[in-house]
């Protein structure tokens, strides 16, 4: 975003750019985010420290760091790695992360980055999926809303924030959202925005579409209307 700045109380008119969301709360992972950028940029390795959720210490991992996620809606920041140890790609939140040490660089830089970038193509969020053989594993999830005539922006917004998804009209009033994503249940905020219009909706991931319409049971009862659903 482009304006203008104020300088000594007077406007200026001299032209920069500004943030539209600035999340200052970040600013403390500065020092571990100036490293990790060393990292790729020199196409090394580090060792770092990993503090996990209702974990008492933090655990020692050697990575090879490939990209930064940022969240364009929380500001959440992630780190895209690969793990030699264990042959997979994993994230892990910037927050969580201390130490990193720098270590030799790594000649499979560029092939674990362009790995990335492919899988890129199945990721909604910044969740990776691999089963113990290394092989991908993923999930099916579609659904179908219906819109009224002059909702023709219900149409532009799905087309807008399909990412990786893929959306086809069946009729003149029906569309449909379809993906294959590593973890369908990174979705489901996303799709809670439509619900209103959801016509029909269909997770491979079973224990994903269960939650989710048990979410919504549970809204059902906060707001007193389960029984007039029922009825």
């Amino acid at each position: 975003m482009i304006g203008s700045f104020i300088l000594d109380g007077q406007e200026s008119d001299t032209k920069v750019f500004a943030f539209k969301h600035h999340y200052i709360t970040s600013a403390i992972d500065s020092g571990v985010l100036a490293a990790l950028f060393t990292a790729m940029r020199e196409k090394r390795a580090v060792t770092l420290s990993n503090l996990r959720r209702n974990a008492d210490m933090p655990r020692r991992l050697r990575v090879v760091p490939l990209r930064i996620f940022i969240s364009v809606q929380s500001g959440r920041q992630h780190l895209l790695a690969y793990l030699p140890a264990y042959n997979i790609f994993h994230s892990y939140r910037i927050d969580y992360l201390s130490g990193v040490k720098l270590e030799d660089p790594t000649p499979r830089f560029d092939e674990l980055r362009a790995e990335l970038d492919r899988m890129q193509t199945k990721m909604w969020g910044v969740s990776t999926s691999r089963n113990k053989w290394g092989k991908e594993q993923l999930e099916h999830v579609e659904f179908t809303v219906k819109i009224g005539k002059d909702e023709q922006h219900i149409v532009r917004r799905l087309e807008r924030e399909k990412r990786v998804g893929r959306v086809e009209q069946i009729d003149e009033n029906t569309y449909r959202f379809s993906a294959d994503v590593y973890d369908s249940g990174e979705l489901c905020p996303w799709i809670r925005t439509f619900i209103c219009r959801i016509t029909q909706m269909n997770f491979s991931n079973r224990t994903v579409e269960n939650r989710f319409k048990r979410d919504l049971e549970e809204m059902y009862l906060l707001y007193g209307i389960k029984k007039e659903a029922d009825e």
